[in-house]
């Protein structure tokens, strides 16, 4: 019955609807083609008699006499040419989402540090992290800017840059900066290590709850049984979501509970927190899946039993979506499946005119 659904401890924790991106895989950097550098050289005398020239004081010679010279060639062009063109393979690979082909940029024992801190020791644990982020992130694209390739040796260079990530659905983007150490064995350049860092002072909350702009206002799931009603609201500023919910069954209120969304700059994802009217309470963060919004949650029911379950959501348009519990569980059992549930956008209240309790 669909109102017990709704009505159960497992439901209060998913029950509340929100969508969001996330992309918690890692990144390994890579480099594409810049400008060559060019320096300065000290002034130079004008031609003529040396000994006028020996004679002529710093105040005495004329400033056309300074010349601006093209720095020595860099006794590393066709390396850093090598180096740019494995960088031109690397985002191939990252655009096509073929992780073993980004992976084999990287020397077997090499480490890649992500933004948060996260270490992925291996190309073997590298490939995997790069898989499940493409799994998660079809058709995410990845942009470098060089800032500078320098060398220690004929066979180590180190490489500073930034990137920006562009995920295909809506255009969002992730931007970090990078150092990444570059060796070269068996005549081929390969990344030893790849170290990301967020940019300073950019905060990206109120930026990522953007994509949740759909859920503001009130929405209402209604059948025979009951009838559920959720409104959402910006707070704090912008940086999170405030959702609330109320199960109504012949016209009176069951249950009632709110739940917070927010960006989470440890983890990078969108996270939520559920608390419902009972004294129950869970977590969950979400991914996108296709067309599909996939939220996994774990909670406590206010009897103290464990729940977790999988919520699927679907935008069908600015005005409805749908929604579907599966794989819940409460204290260790499995429950079953719940029907795929239609939610509709409320119309705006009718505002008579000459009445100002309409209006309100």
């Amino acid at each position: 019955m669909r109102v017990a659904f709704l009505l159960s401890d497992v439901v209060l924790a998913l029950v509340v609807i929100v969508f969001a991106a996330s992309d918690d895989a890692p990144r390994p950097q890579t480099s594409t083609p810049s400008a060559s550098a060019k320096a300065n050289t000290p002034p130079k005398p004008k031609s003529g008699d040396k000994e006028q020239q020996s004679a002529a004081t710093p105040e005495e010679t004329p400033a056309a006499a300074a010349v601006t010279e093209t720095a020595p060639p860099s006794p590393y062009v066709k390396e850093e040419a090598a180096i740019r063109e494995t960088g031109v393979t690397f985002a191939k690979a990252y655009n096509a989402g073929d992780a073993a082909a980004v992976a084999a940029h990287f020397t077997p024992d090499a480490e890649y540090v992500d933004e948060e801190g996260n270490l992925f020791q291996g190309r073997k644990e590298i490939e995997e992290a790069l898989a499940d982020y493409f799994e998660e992130n079809p058709d995410s694209q990845l942009e470098v800017t060089v800032d500078s390739i320098r060398f220690v040796s004929a066979g180590v260079a180190i490489e500073d840059g930034s990137t920006t990530v562009v995920h295909s659905e809506g255009g969002l983007s992730d931007e970090s900066f990078y150092t990444a150490i570059h060796v070269l064995v068996d005549g081929e350049w390969l990344t030893a290590s790849s170290r990301e860092h967020a940019p300073k002072n950019e905060r990206q909350h109120s930026t990522q709850l953007e994509q949740l702009d759909w859920l503001l206002g009130d929405w209402v799931d209604e059948d025979d049984d009951a009838v559920v009603e959720f409104s959402c609201q910006l707070v704090d500023n912008g940086n999170f979501l405030l959702r609330h919910f109320v199960v109504k069954i012949a016209g009176e209120e069951a249950q009632s509970g709110t739940q917070r969304i927010g960006w989470d700059p440890v983890t990078g994802k969108l996270r939520t927190w559920i608390f419902d009217s009972d004294g129950g309470y869970g977590e969950g963060t979400w991914r996108r899946d296709g067309e599909n919004w996939v939220l996994k949650t774990t909670g406590v029911t206010a009897d103290g039993q464990s729940v977790s379950g999988t919520s699927i959501y679907t935008l069908v348009n600015d005005h409805l979506m749908t929604w579907q519990g599966v794989d819940h569980e409460i204290a260790g059992e499995s429950c079953e499946d719940s029907e795929v549930i239609t939610i509709v956008r409320k119309p705006p209240t009718p505002v008579v005119e000459g009445n100002p309790l309409a209006q309100e």
